[in-house]
């Protein structure tokens, strides 16, 4: 994003998104728990979900955005150090280093991966058909010897 205040709306509205995210969970916490007594607890004692969430999105969009505005390319690695940074947290909110370390792994390396995937899929629906179906025999051909090897 090249923009110099995008990235705050960005992290504005993926915060909101994340904060939405985390009254569902509340709610659904609330819903099947023994003791429902009404919908007060769902800001009262699952509420912290709310806050949870939309700190997660906030920070998720904040840090690819600013990463992207860092290094000047906007690529699946932006995507990774974001996934990181969020898994982190998640894993503090644990209380253990651990936990935060092997999180800011797992989720940096997950957004990584869909990430990059994403945008190869991007790159193949912008091509013509004729392209696309050029690319679909490349990716699909068999040499001579793997057809042998595969009919004995």
């Amino acid at each position: 994003m090249a923009e110099g205040k995008g990235w705050l709306d960005e992290a504005a509205r993926l915060a909101l998104a994340g904060a939405t995210l985390g009254l569902v969970a509340s709610t659904t916490q609330n819903a099947f728990s023994k003791t429902t007594v009404g919908f007060s607890p769902i800001f009262t004692k699952y509420g912290s979900n709310i806050g949870y969430f939309a700190v997660m999105g906030g920070v998720y969009a904040g840090v690819r955005n600013i990463t992207s505005q860092i290094r000047e390319k906007d690529d699946f690695i932006n995507g990774s150090i974001a996934g990181c940074a969020v898994g982190f947290i998640a894993g503090v909110k644990k209380r253990s280093l651990a936990s935060g370390v092997g999180a800011c792994l797992f989720l940096g390396t997950s957004v990584g991966v869909i990430d990059y995937t994403s945008r190869i899929e991007n790159k193949l629906s912008e091509l013509t058909p004729a392209e696309r179906e050029r690319v679909r025999k490349e990716f699909y051909s068999f040499s001579e010897e793997d057809k042998k090897s595969d009919s004995s």
